[in-house]
């Protein structure tokens, strides 16, 4: 029979299946949102580690073909950097760069001082006077073989001087003060 008890029941049957079903609904949304937040940051993080991975492998490439450039100048670097108590091989280059360009040459050294630059071995800093009776042809030819030298010297001031008519193109001395740096005596 069709009562009113019968009508509430029915009604309050499938309110509760919609309720229960609800609420599966619900439970299922949480759990898929969590899971998808979970697979976007998986996803989010391994495309970050993949670009610092890509990254890193070219740095690394980069650094291979470099070492692969570089290749022996390491050791060629290394052997620029004469003793400090065995000058000899420079002071013959210096002259023999002089005798190149028709220079007579007087230089004068001082004693090696430790140097402040930091490097795998210990360096030092020997200063000089080198003095040139040339011309300027002569002067910018010694300077471009001086550039050349094997070693590692700077030249800190050139002062010419001439009493030539033709001023510094004609005959002239110049005077340098220069540093070269050398692996310290053990």
């Amino acid at each position: 029979m069709f009562t009113t008890r019968n009508l509430l029941m029915l009604i309050g049957r499938h309110a509760a299946v919609a309720l229960a079903a609800i609420g599966v609904a619900v439970l299922a949304s949480y759990f898929l949102a969590r899971e998808i937040t979970r697979i976007s940051s998986a996803v989010i993080q391994n495309r970050h580690l993949a670009t610092q991975l890509e990254k890193r492998t070219e740095l690394f490439s980069t650094i291979a073909r470099d070492v692969q450039i570089v290749g022996e100048s390491d050791t060629m670097i290394e052997s620029s950097f004469i003793p400090s108590d065995s000058i000899f091989e420079f002071i013959s280059a210096l002259e023999s760069i002089a005798l190149k360009n028709g220079a007579t040459q007087s230089s004068n050294f001082e004693n090696p001082v430790p140097s402040s630059v930091s490097s795998p071995f210990p360096l030092s800093t020997i200063g000089y006077t080198s003095t040139l009776a040339l011309n300027v042809s002569g002067l910018t030819n010694y300077l471009k073989d001086f550039e050349r030298l094997p070693y590692f010297t700077k030249i800190e001031n050139l002062t010419i001087s001439s009493s030539d008519p033709l001023g510094w193109r004609g005959a002239s001395s110049a005077s340098f003060r220069a540093s070269l740096y050398t692996r310290s005596a053990q």
